[in-house]
């Protein structure tokens, strides 16, 4: 029995109506959250970096300042970081480099693991924390060098005398035969006090594989410089914003990274892209000074601060154009007034990489 010609007139128009509804989906390349979800996100950013230690103990010349960015690495709310030495030297007075200052990367990553029996049959099962580096993403070391890099995040319950840290570095590897040099690739701990500080319990499930590509270009791209006593370390988190084309990012000076980060700089970068994926331009400026009773969305910095998006470079041998990266700066803070926003153009600064494509 042959269909009516009615009947094929409508399976065609389903067909293309189908199509049409792929190709808009597929076009939403983001998803709008809700003030609330936004707001999970930056205050459970901010806990991760209280608990994660990635700079130098104390301030010392010549010495080149280091910083680490966190963000989430997947739908489920697990996360990831890049750890990095500064392009800048500090040095005392009379000092020279003893070397160029390449930036050296240490990637990494933090994951619940889904066992939970321990190695003894008697004690309560309980999950566990690891933390692993990524050796594509990290330039390694030897212990010593002046780009040595380590990361350290402390998973136990509040008012622990003795945490055990979770902790890795950018050690080589020995080679066959050669002794162990202190290397330190993965670490899993009881992740108790993460649970409990809500660390492992995602805000929402609304974050895309375009938003984890963006997140990623953003920690390769940018750059803070906190006034200071020799240019302080810094930590910081890149997460979504409300709106689908907005990405915000939280910057804590530290002195040090045994103690506590003096209060942030925020601020907010608003990307345009094609259909494809591919970033055109941005807009990022500075969020303003938080007001009577605000915690979150606004700025508590009271130094001179500035950033960049700088052209991307090959870890541990290339550098960037310093005139190209202060072209794309902002002030964060000018005598405690945020600086104009700057237009950033992306498929310009990525023309030279295979990173506008997203891979997916």
């Amino acid at each position: 029995m042959r269909p009516s010609r009615a009947l094929v007139g409508a399976f065609a128009i389903a067909c293309l109506l189908s199509l049409a509804n792929g190709r808009s989906e597929a076009a939403e390349l983001t998803r709008p959250l809700t003030d609330e979800d936004v707001a999970c996100n930056e205050r459970q950013l901010e806990r991760l970096l209280r608990r994660l230690k990635a700079g130098d103990e104390s301030i010392a010349y010549p010495q080149v300042p280091k910083g680490v960015l966190v963000t989430y690495s997947n739908s489920v709310g697990f996360y990831e970081g890049l750890a990095l030495t500064m392009q800048h030297w500090r040095l005392d007075i009379g000092q020279t480099p003893p070397r160029d200052a390449v930036e050296h990367y240490l990637a990494f990553n933090i994951n619940p693991s889904i066992r939970t029996l321990l190695v003894n049959p008697g004690r309560p099962q309980l999950g566990q924390v690891s933390i692993g580096r990524e050796e594509s993403n990290s330039n390694m070391v030897s212990p010593g060098d002046y780009f040595e890099l380590k990361v350290e995040i402390d998973p136990s319950l509040p008012g622990n005398p003795q945490p055990d840290f979770l902790v890795i570095n950018n050690y080589k590897i020995p080679g066959p035969g050669e002794p162990y040099n202190g290397f330190l690739a993965n670490s899993t701990k009881p992740g108790r006090g993460l649970s409990e500080d809500g660390l492992l319990t995602p805000c929402h499930d609304k974050l895309t594989p375009f938003d984890r590509h963006v997140f990623a270009i953003l920690q390769r791209m940018t750059r803070f410089y906190l006034a200071g006593f020799g240019l302080l370390d810094w930590k910081g988190a890149i997460f979504r914003g409300a709106d689908p084309h907005t990405y915000r990012f939280n910057i804590f000076a530290v002195q040090g990274a045994s103690n506590p980060p003096l209060d942030r700089v925020a601020g907010e970068i608003h990307l345009s892209w094609t259909p494809s994926g591919k970033l055109t331009t941005g807009t990022w400026a500075m969020l303003p000074l938080c007001r009577e009773g605000q915690d979150l969305g606004c700025s508590k910095l009271l130094i001179g601060a500035g950033a960049a998006l700088v052209t991307p470079v090959f870890g541990g041998s290339g550098r960037y154009d310093l005139n190209d990266e202060f072209l794309t700066g902002i002030d964060l803070y000018t005598d405690g007034v945020p600086g104009p926003s700057v237009t950033v153009d992306f498929e310009k600064m990525l023309s030279g990489t295979t990173w506008n494509t997203p891979p997916f």
